[in-house]
């Protein structure tokens, strides 16, 4: 039996969709000649039969959004159907406004094999502060550090105490995941709506080895932290 939440194998999963697709064919098919039949026996008139076949294709239309989305990477376009973000985008004219994203500039030099004027061989200097604009939606990939946390010792000269600075504040008493991380892996799991296994698999792609009992963990020790508010 194939495990769609642990198949990686991408031909697999294509083939299952596929399949999955027809059986939800065939019983909108079966659906609509019970309805059919049933009406026949009722004596129900055409178009009131019409309009509960309509509602029952939205409500298994609206339980297919709820579980695959609206990505069109997991459900199909029918009849010239774009996604909603692709309509957006094509609404008014020009690029659409990014107000919620922070702006990265790179300031690109002339290479110095291209510092000297093409008519005369003079040195080519920067005109003032001018510059020609563009801009490009980019992504900055997520990236796990271990902080080593190097906290000061100080002494006074008599000898008489020894001071440390304060360790950070953990959620766990001496753990080793930060608050931070912890916020990340909740937010992955409830709004993301990624299983904690999924998530230590794409950690471990990225180089950090970790258990889903971990991840669990840290949702716990938020949560408690999180319960009086």
């Amino acid at each position: 039996m194939i495990e769609i939440e642990r198949e990686q194998n991408l031909e697999i999963l294509r083939q299952v969709a596929v399949l999955l697709d027809r059986e939800n064919h065939r019983l909108h098919e079966k659906l609509h000649k019970l309805l059919l039949e049933n009406a026949r026996l009722k004596g129900a008139d055409a178009a009131t039969l019409q309009l509960e076949i309509e509602h029952l294709q939205e409500l298994l239309a609206q339980r297919e959004r709820r579980l695959f989305g609206l990505s069109s990477e997991k459900r199909p376009r029918t009849n010239g159907e774009e996604p909603a973000t692709e309509k957006l985008a094509k609404t008014g004219h020009g690029p659409t406004a990014q107000p919620e994203l922070p702006i990265v500039e790179q300031i690109h030099e002339l290479p110095e094999t291209e510092g000297a004027c093409p008519s005369c061989g003079g040195d080519l200097v920067p005109l003032g502060e001018q510059f020609e604009e563009s801009e490009e939606i980019s992504v900055v990939q997520r990236q796990f550090v271990v902080v080593k946390h190097r906290r000061r010792k100080c002494r006074c000269r008599c000898n008489a105490a020894v001071v440390t600075a304060l360790a950070p504040p953990k959620l766990i008493p001496g753990g080793r995941y930060s608050p931070e991380f912890a916020v990340e892996v909740a937010t992955s799991k409830y709004l993301d709506h990624l299983p904690l296994e999924r998530q230590a698999r794409i950690m471990e792609r990225q180089g950090l080895a970790v258990s889903s009992q971990t991840l669990w963990d840290q949702i716990d020790a938020l949560a408690r932290v999180l319960h009086p508010t």
